[in-house]
C-alpha cells in the first residue's frame, strides 16, 4: 500500500507516538508511507524509510485549505481528528483514525456542538473507521449508531518501557516518595486544573515524604513546601529511568480515547493514580481511580500510597504484571491489517 498520514503537527504526545510507531511498523513491512505535517518537533525516532512531507501554506487555515485542494498520491490518506476527514475526502480517499472524542477537546458548547455536527455528516456517509479502543467505539455507537468499525486493542512498547531506575533519582529522593506528573499542553483536557488542586490540598495538609517531578510544560518550583523537580521533555530512555525511579504517577485526565502514559509508567513500576476517563482504570486492581476532578479523592489516594509503604510495594508489582496485557506489537498488526481491509473494500473507493 501507499499511505499518507496528514496531521498539523507531530510531537511528544501519546497520540503522535502511535502515528510514529504505526508509520515506522508500515515502511519496514514494505508499504511506501509519507506524514505530511505542518509542526514537526517530536523526540520519537522515526524509521528512514517514512518521508516527510512540510505542508507548505501558513497557519491552521493554510493547513486545512491545503488539505481541502491537494489531490495527494497515495492509495488513502490517515487523518484522527474529524475536522480533517471531510477537507481530505474531496479529492482523495481518507480513513478516520479515532484516536479520541473530539467534542472532549473543548468546554465552550458551540465548539462542541460543532465537532458533534463534524461527527454526524461523518458517521451518516457509512464510511469504515479504526478505533483505537472498544470505549472509544461504544461512546460513537451510543451517540450515532456506527458500524463498519475497526476497533484496535492498543498496547505499549515493553521493549521501550520496563524497570530500570535511575541510581542518582533514587539516592536524590532519600525516603521521600516521588509523584511523576505530565503536564500537557492540552491542559483542559488533561486536568491540569485538577492536578493543581490536588498539589495545594497536599501542600496545605503539609504531607511529609513526597516530592514531585514534573515531565513538559514547567510547574513553579517554590510554590509548594515540598520539593519540585522540573524535567522538562525528555527522551523514552530518560522518561523510562524517571518512571522507574518514581512511586506513583499521577494522572487525573478528564477524557482519553484510550490512555498510553499511565501503561507506560506500570510497565516500569509505578503505582498510577487517575480518573475514570482512562478506559480501563475501573477494571485494573493496581488503579486508584477517582471521578474526574474528585480533588479530594484523588489527595486520599496520593496520601495512603505516600504513607502505607505495604500498599504501594504490593500494587507496584501488581502494576507491572497488569501492563503486560497490552502489546504495541499485536496493535501494530491490527493497525497494519485494518488498513488493508479498507483499502480493498471496492465499495469505499473515492471516486476521482
Amino acid at each position: 500500500m501507499d499511505i499518507g498520514f496528514y496531521r498539523y503537527s507531530l510531537l511528544n504526545r501519546g497520540g503522535d507516538r502511535l502515528i510514529v510507531e504505526y508509520a515506522n511498523h508500515l515502511a519496514v513491512s514494505g508499504h511506501t508511507v509519507t506524514i505530511h505535517v505542518k509542526r514537526l518537533n517530536t523526540m520519537f525516532t522515526i524509521h528512514p524509510n517514512v518521508h516527510i512531507q512540510k505542508v507548505p501554506c501558513p497557519g491552521k487555515a493554510g493547513f486545512l485549505f491545503y488539505g481541502a485542494l491537494r489531490r495527494f498520491c497515495h492509495d488513502i490518506m490517515v487523518v484522527d481528528i474529524i475536522h480533517l476527514p471531510l477537507l481530505l475526502s474531496i479529492r482523495n480517499r481518507v480513513i478516520y483514525y479515532a484516536q479520541a472524542d473530539d467534542m472532549e477537546y473543548y468546554d465552550n458548547a458551540l465548539l462542541r456542538k460543532a465537532i458533534d455536527m463534524l461527527y454526524t455528516i461523518y458517521f451518516r456517509a457509512g464510511k469504515p473507521i479504526i478505533s483505537m479502543s472498544q470505549h472509544l467505539t461504544e461512546i460513537f455507537n451510543k451517540r450515532y449508531a456506527v458500524h463498519n468499525v475497526h476497533t484496535i486493542k492498543t498496547g505499549i512498547d515493553h521493549a521501550t518501557f520496563y524497570p530500570e531506575p535511575d541510581e542518582e533519582l533514587i539516592a536524590s529522593k532519600k525516603r521521600s516518595r516521588a509523584i511523576v506528573f505530565m503536564a500537557r499542553g492540552d491542559a483542559y483536557r488533561k486536568g491540569r486544573d485538577t492536578a493543581l488542586g490536588v498539589f495545594e490540598v497536599l501542600n496545605k495538609d503539609a504531607i511529609a515524604g513526597l516530592e514531585l517531578w514534573v515531565c513538559g510544560n514547567f510547574v513553579d518550583e517554590n510554590r509548594y513546601s515540598f520539593p519540585v523537580r522540573n524535567f522538562g521533555v525528555v527522551t523514552d530512555i530518560r522518561l523510562r529511568q524517571i518512571l522507574s525511579s518514581a512511586d506513583i504517577f499521577f494522572y487525573p485526565s478528564r477524557h482519553e480515547g484510550f490512555g498510553l502514559f499511565p501503561l507506560e509508567a506500570m510497565a516500569c513500576g509505578c503505582v498510577v493514580v487517575t480518573t475514570d476517563a482512562i478506559p480501563y482504570a475501573r477494571t485494573t486492581s493496581s488503579i486508584l481511580t477517582s471521578n474526574v476532578g474528585d480533588i479530594h479523592d484523588l489527595t486520599r489516594s496520593i496520601s495512603t500510597l505516600i504513607m502505607d509503604e505495604t500498599v504501594l510495594k504490593n500494587l507496584k508489582t501488581r502494576a507491572r504484571e497488569e501492563s503486560k496485557k497490552y502489546d504495541l506489537s499485536r496493535s501494530k498488526i491490527a493497525f497494519e491489517f485494518a488498513l488493508s481491509e479498507i483499502v480493498k473494500d471496492k465499495k469505499y473507493a473515492h471516486r476521482h
